[in-house]
């Protein structure tokens, strides 16, 4: 339909798609004040009314972007488009915006022809209902008024996430986000010979494809940066080429800035673009005008690149270079006027690393093997070479595998890392931030749940260097999740449910797990806890012949717990204690975890602590009690062997559940100051059953765990034999060892047992790896991370206090 502009006595015809101006008609004063019944002069005799009437109906709301009731990232822009152009100096409207039911700043801004833009101060996080109110006038070309208030309800979720596909994924996804919230996604799609490298663009809520998949032959990496003039630059290489290509509408290749197998692509803060090219040397070319050139020498590998390596810059023609090689080394390389190694750092093989700059400060994070893979992190500034370490691992689960992270700097210049982990049987996307003394969960809400596939490596970007966008890929399709908030994470759970129908009777116990009503049976080998059971872990945990396990605690209504003199948390008559242990049948593949057995620990007004034993069916539907004794049984293993399991008496329970440091052992400050995973929530796990009533404290400084990169062996196989020793060998109980954290190792008596330099020499290691040995009670295989482990400790030993 024509648009009509009526300017004056001129009326102006536009017809819509076609910017050219149609014949102008100058009618006579009123002329138009009544409809005509025949055209005008100037217009043909078999026009149409709509091309000669004058324009009197007031602009009309077109569309919304995002649609409203949908889910919104805070920092995209909210679009409102009319039918026709406005007329910018008659806009008279104000903006308010509500966050969950609170006030949180809001600007409205014009985009010609017709189109009115919300946006958020970069400061806002949250979560809940986003509510915007639109009030005020305004008038399209005729000066017909637009008064309608607008109201537009979304929905702000902790990450907000689009499905974006075009075929399937071989890399994990680059990011890159313009200054408008436009975000950037490139990554390489096909199978290995046939790669190619694609982007897309998420405005609003849509993904847009920018033009259609680069490359000749088979691309090998890609990497993509906005540059100053808010343009997306991608670069890919291909046949040992590097390639650059500017997105104006199309796709506009660039000269080749050399040679590479790998590319990495950065835009300084007010510079030009840098690329890095990695191959049999290192380098860095800056665009200049049309051309690329090299800053400094390139740098001569001490051996050859192991994984991807990374290219950052906190200013205009200060690249910073970095890599894990092939001998296990994080090397990273400073620019200034020549190239200025940093200390190189000893990983593991196959370690990942992300690198970012901020002026003069520098981040590293990356994933090291200690029995399991965690995540590190370090930092530098000024003209410093030696990394300093920023606090412990940052995984969840230190026994699980914590890998492939992603550093950046927000605009406090507080390092900020994101990471994939295994959490039991879900794959979870962690964030969290450098307070300067310790890391921090940021918003506690995992952006990754997928318990199939273990994703590649992590990509994030900061838009105004504050809101996270964060990327991986996995089985093929891509992840991207955006963040919302809220900025501090809250307790993991908000509400402690009643543990009615939960009961356990230890004079009388129930015959089959069924009947405790702890758990829901109704899946197989999936049994669903009772909701007033509290999920807690532990940092150090006793070792079970490679059983998984999961614990809870069940108090009994409007009580808590206390600390004991001995440091264990004591609970109150009518506290049941549940560890459910598990058993992957194929060992390493969390689909094909099944229970096993569930042990409870039950407080018992008559009998004081008594544990019970329950053993599952085969079938994994329900689990039986065992009468007193010891007991062992063989699980069938998915390759044909068999697992033998123990079950420990009542009267073993009581051994090793003893006055001394319990009875109840895990349950204790040190044990539970660490990081939890409350379905897809990750929260601090002291904070959060303090806010529940049941922790008597809310931080404590944990045990080191023997899986702990970056900690010396003494320290990791101490906190070792804090989970696993000391319950038995302390003061109050064997004193022939004292192996509580806390006692210096010349007053643990442990230097009697040790021959320094010589493990397979040293009572203390024949008795850990051996069965019968050490522990005594509840394990009929040797731990090979308690061998490994102190193993390595001895070894390294000149002499022992």
């Amino acid at each position: 339909m024509p648009i009509r502009l009526a300017l004056g006595s001129v009326v102006v015809f536009v017809a819509c798609g076609n910017s050219s101006v149609e014949p102008m008609y100058d009618a006579p004063d009123g002329i138009l004040d009544s409809p005509l019944s025949q055209p005008p002069d100037g217009f043909p005799a078999d026009a149409e009314p709509d091309a000669w009437e004058p324009d009197t109906m007031p602009p009309f709301l077109a569309s919304i972007t995002p649609v409203t009731g949908t889910a919104v990232w805070l920092h995209a822009p909210i679009r409102l488009t009319f039918d026709e152009p406005i007329e910018a100096t008659s806009i008279a409207m104000t903006v308010t915006a509500t966050l969950a039911g609170s006030a949180v700043p809001a600007q409205l801004a014009f985009e010609a022809p017709s189109t009115l833009i919300v946006t958020l101060a970069a400061n806002v996080r949250g979560v809940g209902a986003l509510d915007v109110g639109i009030t005020g006038t305004l008038t399209d070309l005729a000066g017909n008024v637009y008064s309608s208030p607008i109201a537009l309800s979304f929905v702000a979720p902790a990450w907000s996430s689009i499905a974006i596909d075009r075929g399937y994924a071989a890399s994990a996804p680059e990011l890159a986000v313009a200054a408008n919230g436009t975000l950037y996604a490139a990554w390489l799609v096909g199978n290995a010979g046939a790669r190619r490298v694609v982007v897309s663009a998420l405005v609003a809520n849509t993904w847009e494809s920018l033009g259609g998949a680069l490359g000749a032959s088979d691309a090998g990496s890609v990497a993509i940066a906005i540059d100053g003039n808010g343009e997306p630059l991608v670069a890919w290489s291909e046949a040992a080429q590097a390639h650059v290509a500017r997105w104006t509408g199309a796709w506009t290749e660039l000269t080749s800035p050399g040679s590479a197998n790998t590319v990495a692509l950065v835009v300084p803060p007010n510079g030009e673009p840098l690329v890095g090219l990695f191959g049999a040397t290192a380098g860095v070319r800056e665009l200049a005008g049309t051309a690329w050139q090299a800053l400094g020498m390139d740098i001569t590998l001490p051996s050859s690149i192991a994984n991807t390596p990374c290219l950052a810059a906190g200013a205009a023609r200060k690249p910073v270079i970095g890599w894990v090689d092939a001998q296990s080394q994080l090397r990273v390389y400073r620019y200034d006027t020549s190239w200025t190694a940093i200390t190189p750092i000893a990983v593991s093989a196959g370690s990942r690393m992300s690198l970012a700059a901020r002026g003069t400060a520098l981040a590293i994070a990356w994933d090291q093997y200690a029995g399991s893979y965690g995540v590190l992190a370090a930092q530098l500034s000024g003209v410093a070479t030696t990394w300093t370490r920023l606090g412990r691992a940052l995984d969840v689960d230190i026994s699980g595998n914590a890998v492939a992270p992603a550093v950046a700097f927000d605009a406090s210049g507080a390092p900020v890392v994101t990471w994939t982990e295994l959490v039991e049987t879900n794959q979870r996307g962690a964030l969290a931030r450098w307070t300067g003394s310790a890391w921090s969960v940021v918003g506690g809400v995992s952006w990754l749940d997928n318990a199939v596939s273990s994703p590649m490596r992590s990509l994030i970007a900061l838009h105004a260097n504050e809101a996270a966008v964060v990327a991986t890929s996995a089985a093929g399709t891509v992840r991207i999740a955006r963040f919302n908030g809220p900025r501090i994470a809250a307790a993991g759970m908000t509400a402690r449910a009643s543990i009615a129908g939960c009961s356990f009777a230890a004079a009388n116990p129930p015959a089959l797990l069924s009947q405790t009503g702890c758990f829901n049976l109704a899946t197989p080998n999936r049994p669903v806890p009772h909701a007033g059971l509290v999920p807690y872990d532990v940092v150090s945990e006793l070792w079970s012949d490679g059983a998984k396990k999961r614990r809870y605690i069940g108090l009994p209504d409007n009580t808590g717990m206390t600390v004991s003199s001995n440091g264990s948390w004591s609970a109150p008559v009518g506290t049941i204690m549940i560890k459910q242990f598990d058993l992957e049948t194929t060992p390493g593949n969390p689909a094909t975890r099944r229970p096993i057995e569930t042990r409870f620990f039950v407080n018992d007004a008559t009998l004081g602590w008594s544990g019970f034993s329950y053993k599952w069916n085969v079938a994994g539907t329900d689990a039986q009690l065992l009468t007193d004794g010891v007991w062992t049984f063989d699980w069938q293993m998915d390759d044909g062997t068999q697992h033998e399991h123990q079950y420990p008496s009542r009267s073993q329970c009581r051994s090793c559940h003893h006055s001394s440091m319990g009875p109840l052992l895990g349950v204790r400050s040190e044990q539970l100051a660490r990081w939890n995973d409350y379905n897809g929530v990750i929260a601090d796990q002291l904070q959060t059953l303090n806010a529940l009533g049941i922790a008597p404290v809310a931080s404590a400084m944990p045990f080191v765990s023997a899986q702990q990169p970056g900690e010396t062996w003494e320290r990791r196989m101490r906190g070792y034999m804090a989970g696993n020793c000391a319950h038995c060998h302390n003061p109050s109980n064997l004193s022939v060892k004292d192996l509580r954290y806390t006692t210096p190792l010349a007053q643990t008596n442990l230097c009697s047992s040790i021959s320094p330099g010589n493990p397979s020499g040293s009572q203390v290691y024949q008795l850990v790896t051996s069965r019968p040995g050490m522990p005594c009670l509840g394990t009929l295989a040797v731990d090979p991370l308690a061998s490994q482990t102190l193993a390595a400790w001895i070894s390294g030993m000149t002499s022992c206090p």
